[in-house]
């Protein structure tokens, strides 16, 4: 073993281990603490990633974590971490050439009995959405 601040190859002793379960050493020269291979904490880009894709493959979080033997918690924070950085969605714009829309099933000939009134108009719903025959005004 050899010292990162004196560089001293003599009198390195063994001083416990790190949380991560790496072994740290002590320089009896200059009393520093260190660790030769440090053993990162925490879980893998690729565990992070395979839990991602098994979220998108329709798994609950609950049942990823019990695959992978994480935390379910830890499965929720990546999966809000990766959408978080994910670019906003596009919002599609009305179509503006359709003659007729229909955004409800109420607009539908089946379904006029739940109109009030059985007099050809539309539902209210689907006057404040905007479906139905289009007027040229």
């Amino acid at each position: 073993m050899k010292c990162p601040r004196c560089q001293a190859n003599q009198k390195q002793y063994k001083a416990g281990f790190n949380p991560s379960g790496s072994q740290r050493y002590r320089c009896g020269e200059c009393n520093r603490v260190y660790t030769p291979q440090p053993t990162p904490k925490g879980y893998s880009a690729d565990t992070r990633m395979l839990a991602i894709r098994l979220y998108v493959e329709g798994n609950s979080q609950r049942a990823i974590g019990r695959i992978l033997k994480v935390s379910q918690q830890s499965v929720a924070n990546w999966i809000s971490d990766y959408v978080d950085k994910l670019p906003p969605a596009p919002v599609p714009d009305k179509p503006q050439d359709a003659d007729w829309i229909s955004c409800t099933p109420l607009c539908s000939r089946k379904k006029r009995n739940l109109h009030p009134d059985d007099s050809g108009s539309s539902h209210p719903l689907c006057a404040e959405l905007g479906c139905g025959p289009r007027t040229n005004q």
